[in-house]
This record gives C-alpha cells, structure tokens and sequence, in this order.
C-alpha cells in the first residue's frame, strides 16, 4: 500500500531539523508484514498448516491481515498533511507536486510489474498453463493502464493484485492536494476565514455516507471515495495534533465512523479509526520519534513499499518450491510460509536498494517551489 509515503520531510527554515516519525515507519512496516500474511491462505496453501494451529492466531494473524491496507490508508493521510503543512498550493505548485509523487512511488511499481510478469510467464512455462497474469489473459490495454494506475477506473484485471490500492492511493494524494488548494483559493480570493471548512466538511460528510451505508459501500472499489474516509482520518490526526482542527470535531467523526463500523461489521472501518486515533495520542504524547525505533520494525518500513508490491510473485514461487520438493503437508506448507516471507523480505531490501532509493533521490529533484526559503515538501 502503501502505499507507502516517506516521513520525512524539508522544514521552512534549513535551520530547522528535520522531522522523522519512527512510530510511522514502524506501523507501515507492521502494515506490510501483515498483508503478506494475509495472502499466505489463498488457493487453500496453507490450508493443512492453518487446521492444526489455534483458531484466534488464525484470524488475528492471517484473516485480518487485510487490515495492513487501513494502516497504509491512515499513515498515507497524516503524512501527506504533514508535507503539505505550510504549501502555497497553485496549478503550477499542483503539477509538481504530482510529479514528485509519481517519480518515487512509479519505477518501483514498475519494477514489481515486470517482477509479476516474470513470474508469470516461469510459471506458465513449468505448469504448462497458458500465460495469464493475474489469471487473466494479458493484452495491450490491460498493460497501458497500469503503467497510468487506471485499470481499476477501466475495470481491466489487476497485473497483480495488491496493485488496486495504490490506484486507490494516487487519487487520494491528488485530490487532497487539489481540495488543499481549493481552500486557499477561498480563503485568498474571497477572505472566507473558515474555506478549509468550507471543503472539508462536505468532503468528510461525503466519504461518511459509505461506511455508514447511505451509498454503496465496496470493499474493492475503483475510485477513492468508498475509502475516502481513511485518508481523511490520518489528515484529521495530523490538523487536531497540529491545532488546525479542534479535537473534538475528529473525536465526533471518528466515534461516528466507528459506531458505523460495528453496526455493520465492517472491520476495515474500525481499524481505520483505531489506527487513526493511536496515532494522534502518540503524537500529542510526543512520542513519535521514540516509539517502536526498533532496529527490525525499522527495517521493515524501509522496505515496505517493495516488499508489499513484490510479494505476490514471491510467494508462489516459495510455496511451489516447497510444495514440489517436501510434497503437501502442514510441515511443508509451514516451510513454504517461512520460506517466502524471507524470500520476500529479502528480494523487498534488495528492490529497496537498487530501485527505491534511487526514486527518491529522483523525486526529490523535483522542486515544489521556484523561490528560495519556503517549504519543500
């Protein structure tokens, strides 16, 4: 998912140090791990493995793993806040502002493509399947859309399947940017004193109708706005810890969003709002560059922007291998579990090294202002 958003970021004043929330990077590691957990079940892999072990370590670690995505949702939302925290936002700062997104989260989504096609295509080769990414049939059309995150808006079949949120994760930066702007527009053409609230509050209300079920709510949806409420709950922690937003009024929303969770059972709501509101006490504790700065969980939110697009094609490959060579047993599915995820881990901090680090130096040469002394984000 990730999705996953650098914490830190260059100050107004190159006096100023820089602000580096390990309790972030630490969750999004947690995040990651945990939807690779998640995919471990499908096509009944670990199937043996999960019968004999605990019901409750079952669903706590492999059911709901899903909710990595909340994770990365929430986080996404705080963290871009914060970047954009002292922007002066206009077509031209909005234009870069999108390029420097796309320039570090594109060449290792690249990358992770031509991993899954790979992939694809040994597999193919040794089952004697017809080439078929994603268990689909791959055409021009489906290629082209992913290399501009629109498969899901034209409802072509994911490459891979972890790919849906980080479609989902452009249009949330893209739009939020836009509204962000919007609001000083507002402010500076038309002297509202309140235009912040004047866009936001529709726009929570708005994203409110789909958990609490007033709209559709799908779980897999095309576009941002069924998940648009996560986002903008890491945006309401990071404004309430920052004196923008009173925290009562992200309390209110969060309590409602949560109750709207448990009435109709939606677990990704609930996390959501978990995540959010762990977040906003950790950071008015100021504990944001204290908490979980373990060496492990570190390493983890490095890397857990390969780790989660790379996985996928990773795993197969480790449970094959395992399967073929220990036949299928609990014994052998567990091998393959520990097998791909250090493969994955391993392949992740290798990705990290050659590709993402690199997009990052890339994105950063992208300047979001022309005049010297304002915020870079």
């Amino acid at each position: 998912m990730n999705p996953k958003v650098s914490s830190t970021t260059s100050t107004a004043s190159a006096s100023k140090p820089k602000e580096y929330f390990y309790f972030l990077d630490a969750l999004r590691g947690v995040a990651a791990l945990w939807v690779v957990l998640f995919h471990a079940p499908l096509d009944e892999r670990i199937a043996l493995l999960t019968s004999s072990l605990p019901h409750w370590l079952v669903v706590g670690v492999f059911e709901w793993g899903g909710l990595g995505v909340a994770i990365f949702f929430v986080l996404s939302g705080f963290v871009i806040a914060h970047s954009l925290r002292e922007a002066k936002i206009d077509l031209s700062y909005f234009g870069r502002f999108s390029l420097r997104r796309l320039a570090r989260l594109t060449p290792p989504y690249y990358v992770s493509i031509v991993v899954a096609l790979a992939f694809a295509f040994l597999s193919s080769h040794v089952k004697g399947e017809a080439f078929a990414p994603g268990k689909e049939p791959l055409s021009f059309p489906r290629l082209l859309t992913h290399l501009f995150y629109l498969q899901d808006i034209f409802r072509l079949p994911q490459i891979n399947e972890v790919y849906w949120t980080l479609c989902i994760e452009v249009q949330f930066y893209l739009i939020f940017c836009a509204l962000l702007g919007l609001a000083q527009w507002l402010n500076s053409s038309w002297n509202l004193r309140y235009a912040r609230s004047v866009v936001f509050v529709p726009a929570a209300v708005l994203a409110a109708l789909f958990p609490i079920g007033l709209l559709g709510d799908n779980s897999r949806p095309f576009f941002f706005l069924p998940l648009w409420y996560g986002f903008l709950l890491g945006v309401f922690a990071y404004w309430s810890w920052r004196d923008k937003l009173k925290p009562i009024l992200f309390y209110s929303y969060s309590a409602l969003l949560l109750a709207a969770g448990v009435v109709k059972s939606t677990q990704f709501t609930i996390g959501c709002v978990i995540v959010a509101v762990l977040i906003l006490e950790v950071a008015r504790a100021n504990r944001m560059q204290v908490w979980l700065k373990w060496r492990g969980l570190q390493f983890l939110g490095h890397i857990s922007y390969s780790l989660y697009l790379t996985h996928s094609a990773i795993y197969g490959a480790a449970f094959f291998l395992g399967i073929k060579l220990l036949h299928n047993s609990a014994f052998s599915q567990g091998f393959s579990l520990l097998l791909g995820i250090i493969a994955s881990v391993g392949f992740a901090a290798l990705m990290w090294e050659l590709v993402e680090k690199p997009s990052i130096n890339l994105s950063q040469k992208v300047k979001l202002v022309k005049k010297k002394g304002v915020i870079r984000v």
